[in-house]
């Protein structure tokens, strides 16, 4: 390959690739455009250790500031040091290498050698992913804080806050009975259907030891099913 440089036209370079046949000369052609266009990109970002050594680089870095961080912030930066170790790690194995020994030698190459490392890859590609990865994050906790604000699951109201709490489900019948005693009696409650909602039935077995409708908390005390007589005791 040969590069005429110094030209009239100084916008323009030249470059001349010497036995290619022509089967391969497209295929030649399109490589050397990507080969000049990696250089230009890593010109203008700069570049980065590869071989997935920027992972353990990132992970000494976070673990560094890990040590003037809170407990909490430090457990949580500790354990994304440890998510990008094991990113070398993944690729190590892949690549048919002891993942132990590649790991080590890997770490003691970034200690002893940072900037004379052999491989590097353009940094525009690596932050790019970098960020792509953290908006993702982010979407994901944002996610995460609405879903926490909601209730876990629908109630409904009959009058006012009595603390009589009413579990019930879809086409069960003592369930209709018993809001319509409770009702007779003037006695409001929050009714919570259970149907296809694990969390309510979660809380219903906790506090009734039985899976089936209805139930009814009153003053702490559950009543299974269509129970008159335990109801008029406890209210």
């Amino acid at each position: 390959m040969v590069l005429l440089n110094n030209v009239k036209n100084t916008n323009k370079t030249t470059v001349i690739l010497y036995g290619v046949s022509s089967k391969h000369q497209a295929r030649m052609e399109r490589l050397v455009r990507k080969g000049i266009k990696n250089g230009l990109n890593a010109l203008e970002t700069g570049v980065l250790p590869g071989d997935g050594l920027i992972y353990l680089l990132i992970a000494r870095r976070v673990r560094e500031e890990a040590l003037s961080e809170g407990k909490k912030q430090s457990l949580a930066m500790e354990k994304t040091a440890d998510i990008m170790e094991s990113l070398y790690v993944t690729l190590s194995e892949n690549a048919g290498m002891d993942p132990i020994d590649a790991l080590t030698s890997a770490k003691k190459a970034t200690l002893d050698k940072p900037g004379g490392l052999r491989y590097a890859l353009p940094a525009g590609v690596f932050l790019s992913e970098l960020r792509r990865a953290k908006e993702t994050v982010t979407n994901i906790l944002r996610t995460d804080e609405v879903l926490s604000a909601k209730p876990l699951f629908k109630t409904e109201s009959f009058g006012g806050s009595s603390g009589v709490v009413i579990y019930t489900s879809e086409g069960c019948p003592w369930c209709a009975r018993t809001k319509e005693y409770l009702r007779s009696k003037g006695i409001s409650f929050k009714e919570i259907n259970v149907s296809r909602n694990p969390a309510a039935i979660q809380d219903m077995v906790r506090v009734s030891g039985q899976t089936g409708t209805p139930v009814t908390v009153v003053k702490g005390q559950a009543v299974v099913g269509f129970d008159v007589e335990r109801l008029n005791a406890l209210l």
